[in-house]
């Protein structure tokens, strides 16, 4: 669980009288800001509802049309927020060795790698989304599920935690949690000119 105060060690070390010990305690500051993520669930949860109501919208007869040239549908985007969504809640429920560094040294970095949409980014054929045709409804589902499993693994995640096997890095599970929103942001804007695409066609 991310909780709030100090992580601290005890070391003890004996210094030649029997019976006498020296103790030092060194606390590693991290800060309640540092781990909470309170702020960056409630904004992955505005982007991701953002996304379902968008979907919502389109009409059912242009939900499988491609919008304009290498793009996605709107389903296979959802398929693929989805997919993206499931693989990071799975990462945070598995147990690994806490990093040393600050736990989110690279949140700043991951905010202007995903939100820099001058940027092409190819998917890992892992999250990459099936052809289809999709039911709307059916993709709309699969998004808050993904959703709701994600916010019960990032709440019991241990931020501090260390990943490895990342396409951009080894990254901290607090890191990760900040991927996620970024992730699902970057789609977001991706979803909107699509719903304004089909609009016009």
């Amino acid at each position: 669980m991310l909780k709030k105060g100090l992580t601290h060690r005890y070391i003890g070390r004996n210094i030649g009288q029997i019976g006498i010990k020296q103790a030092r305690v060194i606390f590693i500051a991290m800060t309640t800001a540092n781990l909470d993520i309170t702020q960056p669930l409630k904004d992955l949860e505005t982007a991701v509802t953002e996304i379902i109501n968008l979907m919502a919208s389109i009409d059912e007869q242009q939900v499988n049309t491609v919008p304009y040239a290498d793009s996605w549908t709107a389903p296979q985007l959802l398929i693929h927020v989805a997919k993206s969504i499931n693989g990071i809640a799975r990462a945070l429920q598995t147990p690994t060795a806490p990093t040393e560094r600050d736990p989110g040294q690279r949140i700043p970095e991951l905010r202007n790698i995903f939100l820099d949409f001058s940027r092409k980014f190819q998917a890992p054929d892992f999250i990459v989304p099936e052809d289809g045709p999709f039911e709307k409804q059916a993709t709309i589902d699969k998004l808050g599920r993904s959703f709701e499993r994600f916010k019960e693994s990032a709440a019991a995640a241990n931020g501090q935690e260390l990943v490895e096997g990342f396409p951009f890095g080894p990254a901290t599970k607090l890191e990760l949690i900040y991927f996620t929103l970024y992730h699902t942001e970057r789609h977001l804007q991706q979803m909107k000119k699509i719903s304004e695409a089909l609009k016009n066609k």
